[in-house]
């Protein structure tokens, strides 16, 4: 997550767009950096680290593959006013991710309840969902005309999730390979399908990888 801070630091509105994918090798919290200043650090079961953007707690396991991306706001293809970045960055990870048989969907209202439980306790506006159950989440945040989108795409579901969020909410997400009657994908399925969906539209990226 400090990575990722420091190519948004770096990043100028001229450079070419970066995507970047990394996983977490252990069970690792993720908290938004405005909800990190009103928890309790030393007591989460956890370890943890703070995204320089926005968004609730996430429980991240060995069956999700993380991304983020830094571009300009004016880059037409994925910039734009916060909203609309966020649409045209879910409407490519959509159409990565059908191309890979998986029916996802963009979510078009925000949900009410949003203020308590974690990052996939609902979808918020043009969040990825599959079968009505969020898939992904991400948050962007924005400074001097360049942008920082974090995100995670559920290939499964964490099993710490149900004890670490007991309660409804715990049932409101779903991973790409829940469905038994579809071939499973893999952490590099999913990155090449996602690449190849930016660079379609053409996007020239400089890509990143790295497990954590």
């Amino acid at each position: 997550m400090a990575y990722d801070g420091e190519l948004f630091k770096r990043f100028r509105t001229l450079d070419r767009p970066i995507l970047r994918f990394f996983f977490f090798e252990r069970p690792t919290l993720t908290l938004g950096r405005l909800e990190s200043r009103r928890l309790a650090l030393d007591s989460l079961p956890y370890p943890y680290e703070i995204r320089p953007t926005g968004g609730r707690a996430v429980l991240h396991g060995e069956g999700d593959l993380c991304y983020s991306i830094v571009a300009s706001t004016a880059d037409s293809r994925v910039g734009g006013e916060l909203l609309e970045s966020y649409r045209k960055i879910s409407g490519l990870l959509a159409y990565a991710l059908r191309g890979l048989d998986r029916e996802v969907r963009l979510s078009q209202e925000r949900h009410v309840g949003l203020e308590a439980g974690h990052c996939f306790s609902a979808p918020s506006f043009a969040e990825l969902t599959l079968h009505g159950k969020k898939v992904a989440g991400g948050a962007q945040a924005r400074e001097g005309g360049v942008f920082l989108q974090q995100g995670v795409i559920l290939l499964s579901v964490a099993e710490g999730w149900d004890g670490l969020f007991p309660g409804p909410a715990a049932a409101a997400m779903a991973g790409l390979n829940d469905d038994p009657s579809l071939p499973a994908v893999s952490r590099a399925d999913v990155e090449r399908s996602v690449a190849a969906a930016f660079e379609e539209t053409g996007v020239v990226l400089e890509r990143h990888f790295a497990a954590i």
